[in-house]
């Protein structure tokens, strides 16, 4: 409840019940209870989409962690990328994100987009 619609909400509500005693009348309560109806309905609906968007950042999160197969102990194995350390063998395949400075042992050479990492679009073919 804390944004400028929330407030001119509750400033209406307040309207209703201070300003509406014209004519010796009493106050307005059903514009007081609709107003304030609608700003419960307003906060539910905010809070919920909210909370929507926090789990949905939250597993976008969770599922771009990069995960690398490593050879260790004679076995290849799939860890997170950020426990990599100098000196591991990483298996990568077509489409993959190198995690780290990595150096080709085997294979056909690799061409390689390096503008996410040099912010040019350069792109580079590497030999063995």
């Amino acid at each position: 409840m804390w944004n400028p619609l929330s407030w001119v909400m509750e400033a209406a509500a307040v309207m209703a019940i201070v300003l509406a005693n014209g004519g010796g009348e009493g106050p307005d309560w059903q514009d007081f209870v609709g107003i304030i109806c609608l700003l419960i309905i307003n906060s539910t609906i905010s809070f919920i989409e909210e909370n929507n968007a926090g789990n949905a950042a939250a597993a976008l999160m969770a599922r771009l962690a990069p995960k690398k197969k490593v050879l260790r102990d004679g076995q290849w194995q799939e860890t997170d990328a950020a426990i990599l350390v100098p000196g591991d063998i990483i298996s990568i395949k077509l489409g993959d994100i190198i995690p780290a400075d990595a150096r080709l042992l085997e294979g056909d050479p690799l061409k390689i987009d390096q503008a996410s990492a040099l912010l040019d679009s350069d792109k580079s073919q590497l030999n063995n």
